[in-house]
Order: C-alpha cells, then structure tokens, then sequence
C-alpha cells in the first residue's frame, strides 16, 4: 500500500471512528435523556397516589382516629423497594414493607433523609400539594414524591419513595428502547468495521486496475509495435526471445495475414550481425527479421508466397550475400504462421 492510499485510509477510518463515537454519544445522551423522562411520567403518576393518601387521612383521621392513620400507613402497597414515611418532626413512620412497620420516636425525617439532595427535597414541600424529585439514601437513588398536610391541628410530612434502578427495570417499554439503542451501537460499530474494510478493499481494488491499465498500455504499445512489424514499418532492431516472436506470430494470426513466407537462413555464430547488418537495409521493410536462434535467422515476408519471397532475397541481395543453406516456406489459409514457425524451428 503506497503512503496515498495508507494517507486516505486513515482519515476514512478517523472520519468513521469520530462519526461512531458521536452517533454512540447522542444515542447515550439520548438513554439518559428518556430515562429522565420515564422517571417523571412515573413520579407524576406516584404524585397523585400520595395526593390521595394524605387526603384520606385529613378526611377520615380526625373522625377514625391516629388508629386509622397506622393502618392507612400499614395498608399501602409497599415492597422491598418503596419506602413510605410519615412526621411532624415529633415522631417519624417508616414502612419498609407490608408486613413490617415500625416507629421511631426518637428519629425525625432529618435524621433519616441524611443527604443534600434529600434535604433538598424535603425543604421544597409545601402544604397541600404533592412535589417530587430523584433523590439519594444510603448510595441508592429513589423517585421522591411528598406532600404537608394537616391532621389533628398538627403538619405532617408524607413521603413514598420508589427504588430508580428497579423502576427503570420493570419498565417493559424502557427496556425495549435500551435494547434497541444498543442495537444501534452495535450497527454503528459494525459500520464501522465494514466502511474500513471496504476501504482497504477499494484501495486494494484500485493499486490492481491501476496496474492493469500499466500492463494494458504497455500490451497495446506493443501490439502497435506488432502491427508496425507485420506491415514493414519501425524495424530498429532484430526481433529475439521465444515470447516476443510467438505474440508476433499470433497477431499474424490473429490479423488474416497469408500468404506469409518464412526464409530460414543458417549461418556462423560469428557472421550473424554482419549478415544483418549488411542485407537487412537492402531488403527494406518487406522484412521481418527473427532470431529464432544463435545460428539462424527467419525472415518474415506477409501477403507473400514461399516463390514471392525468394525472388525479393535474390533480387535485393547480391549472389555472394545469399547464404547456401537457405529455405522458403509459407501459410495458407489451413497453416497458421505460429505452427509453421514451430515447425521450422524443430527441423
């Protein structure tokens, strides 16, 4: 991977990452912005059942009694994780369950609400209508409702609080927003594993076409070097190399050229080059030179007969040029110029 594509594929994964980590923290904000929200739906509804249990007592206790009072108290819906507590700052109830009621002369709400955001709470009730807060006993949150109502001459403090955690666990609704929230983050962090991966995939994908377009211009510079050949134009050189001759051959092919005549010529080691030196400017570019091998040249002649062929050698060359030990071949429309070549170079 080259420093472009490393460069790019850092800032994609850094631009994905940041987006992640801000969709990741909406979606947090979010959680606790609806948790709020259920909590104060839930303390609304919790409002109006302490409005209506302190009602009763200013209706029914003067006349039932503080008998009465208790056993409203006693009689409450309360679990391990609700707590209703009732006093004048004389004497404090505390109901921790429906079977387990006790009263603390010597405690006052005071004592018990031991925590800033409970004082908090209890310093904003006013008499004859219901407040509530989250509030702080013993590191456990509680959703706090409580009202100042008047019994027997006296005030009272009535308070019902209901375990945060539990309440936000019961809640079926809640719960299915949390899970689907989670399920986003978790799409979002599969996002981003898939837009690097496809990242790294398109820089892959795009190094390999731009060296398929290398390969490709340097085929068709050399097919165009091919065509140039085949039609006697360009020649600077001595075609050699087994791959370079066979493609030549099968662009012959490939193009319809034939006849096409094949002179085999075998010389000395030592007089080739001067032989080409000497004739290939004579011949002109009616002529394809290949050095099939270290002691023979193949001369190429297309749209020419084996007879066509030789005529132009004897013509251009003089007698003396012409080496003894020399053959004309040519295709026809049944023998390609590869198999032909093959042929020649295994006799």
């Amino acid at each position: 991977m080259n420093k472009q594509s490393r460069k790019t594929l850092i800032l994609i994964t850094v631009g994905v990452i940041a987006m992640a980590l801000l969709l990741s923290a909406f979606a947090i904000w979010q959680i606790h912005n609806y948790e709020q929200g259920v909590a104060e739906l839930y303390a609304q509804e919790q409002d109006g059942y302490v409005e209506i249990v302190a009602r009763q007592i200013e209706l029914y206790g003067d006349i039932a009694g503080d008998a009465f009072v208790e056993d409203t108290i006693k009689m409450l819906d309360s679990t391990s994780q609700r707590y209703w507590t009732l006093d004048n700052s004389e004497y404090f109830l505390f109901v921790k369950s429906i079977s387990e009621t006790n009263v603390y002369k010597s405690f006052s709400t005071d004592t018990f609400y031991n925590t800033q955001s409970a004082q908090v709470f209890l310093g904003t009730l006013v008499k004859g209508r219901v407040r509530h807060s989250i509030i702080t006993l013993e590191g456990t949150k509680y959703v706090a409702s409580g009202i100042i109502f008047e019994y027997a001459g006296t005030d009272y403090r009535l308070c019902l609080l209901t375990d945060y955690e539990i309440m936000l666990t019961n809640n079926a609704y809640l719960s299915s927003k949390l899970y689907l929230l989670i399920v986003l983050i978790l799409l979002i962090a599969l996002l981003v594993i898939a837009v690097i991966y496809f990242t790294v995939k398109l820089i892959e994908a795009r190094r390999k076409v731009e060296s398929i377009k290398e390969v490709n211009s340097e085929l068709n510079n050399y097919i165009d070097y091919l065509d140039n050949v085949i039609m006697g134009r360009n020649q600077a050189a001595i075609i050699t190399g087994e791959g370079k001759i066979l493609r030549l051959l099968h662009r012959v092919d490939e193009r319809g050229v034939y006849p096409c005549a094949f002179i085999k010529i075998k010389l000395d080691v030592g007089s080739m080059m001067s032989f080409y030196s000497e004739c290939s400017k004579l011949l002109g570019d009616d002529v394809v030179w290949l050095r099939y091998r270290k002691d023979g040249f193949m001369l190429v002649f297309g749209g020419k007969t084996a007879e066509q062929a030789m005529k132009i050698v004897e013509d251009k060359l003089p007698k003396d040029k012409i080496p003894e030990d020399i053959l004309a071949y040519n295709t026809d429309e049944m023998t390609y110029a590869t198999y032909l070549y093959e042929a020649l170079v295994n006799t």
